[in-house]
């Protein structure tokens, strides 16, 4: 009763805000996010320089991958059932929780033997380093956790304020240990467990208004597991595929090469903070609706690809004097591995909002498919081309594995939804009359505050 009780005054204290001024409300604000983000990496990119950063690099990657392995995919099954209402809120948190718990205990048991294992990929850092990615497993898997339950509970002003806490924390914490105390690579690790840590924080204070804590039954836990993995193929895929030219490179290059192309593919898909904005809006829509609304996931995808398509021009365009600038110069490389990417980037922007359609329609196979397809064609293009060009030719293999799955993804949603072509690439007049509007409508709300 109690349950029912909660989940009625959630939904009662929705915003009255129209789905286009959500849309609105989260690109400015993941825009916003961007821009902390950016200082971040030149913070970092200043301060650590090439062989430093890709210390760091590998260190994250460790940490992150390490959180996904062990919580198979259960975060997005607890997201899933809630917003589909086949459990309860309390019920998809404690059951998101204890996973995320369990997954990193497990996680953190065999990773330390692992750093101590001599293997040529635990020499791209100092051993401390690694110990200190260990504060990632659990800080990155609880904070995913949250972030996806409020992004079910379609609390996107809270989510949005969360994401701004964990940017401008990150920032804080990067000026302080490394920049301030000199902790140099474990500073910056810190830094980014500090970051995870706010958003965790802040979103627990507010799903406490939606939900009391309870322990998980064995129904849940199954159903969350289940979904799970489904979705553990695409999960660990997609962190492999994000991460792969560092790991290739940690494992046949240096520290230097590392940091170079972490440095890119990292301001490259930051861009990707828009196409995960619109999934967001479009997945609790999909998810609670019988029909999965097929046109609205049509019209994010085609406003995604043309808005990120225009923002890869403008890039390409300044970035020769800005990268220097904004990095140092030893990262000067960077301009043209950001170019090579910025074709994959641009083409997945869209694309990543069929893999929500897929996921809000109990389909989230789909999107593992195309996941091992990119990261197959990723790690043989790595292979067949790094050897020839380089950093450019990892580059090349990334743009290549990005456009293999957005290619997939694509075809996939044309065949399940039938709708034309060009419901997914062409804009229309209308579309930018409604975002302007919405925006115009955010705007004014703001200013009235």
């Amino acid at each position: 009763m109690r349950e029912k009780s909660v989940t009625t005054a959630a939904a009662a204290e929705q915003p009255a805000a129209t789905g286009m001024q959500e849309m609105a409300v989260l690109l400015v604000t993941r825009g916003m996010v961007l821009a902390l983000s950016v200082v971040a990496q030149s913070l970092l990119a200043y301060a650590l320089l090439p062989e430093g950063r890709g210390a760091y690099a590998v260190c994250v990657l460790f940490g992150d991958l390490a959180g996904v392995i062990f919580t198979l995919g259960t975060a997005r099954g607890a997201q899933y059932f809630v917003i589909a209402k086949r459990i309860s809120v309390s019920q998809g948190i404690a059951a998101a929780f204890a996973f995320a718990l369990i997954g990193s205990a497990a996680a953190v048991g065999v990773a330390i033997p692992l750093i101590h294992s001599g293997l040529s990929f635990f020499r791209n850092a100092d051993t401390g380093s690694f110990y200190m990615a260990l504060l990632l497993i659990p800080a990155s898997a609880f904070a995913y956790a949250t972030m996806l339950q409020l992004e079910g509970l379609r609390r996107f002003g809270w989510l949005a304020v969360c994401s701004l806490l964990r940017a401008a924390v990150l920032v804080t914490a990067i000026v302080a240990l490394v920049w301030v105390a000199d902790w140099g690579v474990n500073g910056a690790v810190l830094a980014l467990a500090l970051g995870h840590l706010a958003m965790i924080g802040g979103g627990v204070t507010e799903l406490r208004r939606h939900w009391y804590p309870e322990i998980p039954t064995g129904d849940g836990l199954r159903q969350t597991l289940r979904y799970g993995l489904k979705e553990y193929p695409a999960k660990v895929g997609q962190s492999l595929e994000q991460h792969t030219g560092g790991l290739l490179l940690g494992i046949v290059a240096g520290r230097a090469e590392i940091g170079l192309f972490t440095v890119s593919n990292t301001l490259m898909t930051r861009f990707h903070i828009i196409s995960a904005a619109v999934s967001t809006y479009l997945l609790p829509r999909v998810a609670g609706n019988d029909t999965g609304k097929p046109e609205l996931a049509a019209f994010c995808a085609r406003v995604t690809w043309w808005t990120v398509g225009g923002l890869m021009l403008i890039w390409v365009a300044v970035s020769g004097p800005l990268v220097p600038l904004l990095l140092s110069e030893p990262f000067t490389p960077v301009t043209r591995l950001s170019w090579i990417m910025s074709i994959g980037v641009a083409a997945y922007a869209g694309a990543e909002i069929f893999a929500a359609y897929f996921r809000g329609t109990n389909s989230p196979q789909v999107f593992s498919y195309a996941m091992w397809l990119s990261l197959g064609v990723n790690v043989a293009l790595f292979f067949g081309f790094y050897y020839q060009w380089g950093l450019s030719g990892a580059a090349w293999a990334l743009t290549g594995g990005l456009l293999c799955r957005s290619l997939m993804l694509w075809v996939m949603f044309q065949r399940a939804t039938g709708l034309p072509v060009s419901a997914t690439l062409l804009l229309r007049r209308s579309d930018v009359a409604h975002l302007w509007s919405a925006s115009l409508m955010v705007a004014r709300r703001a200013a009235a505050r």
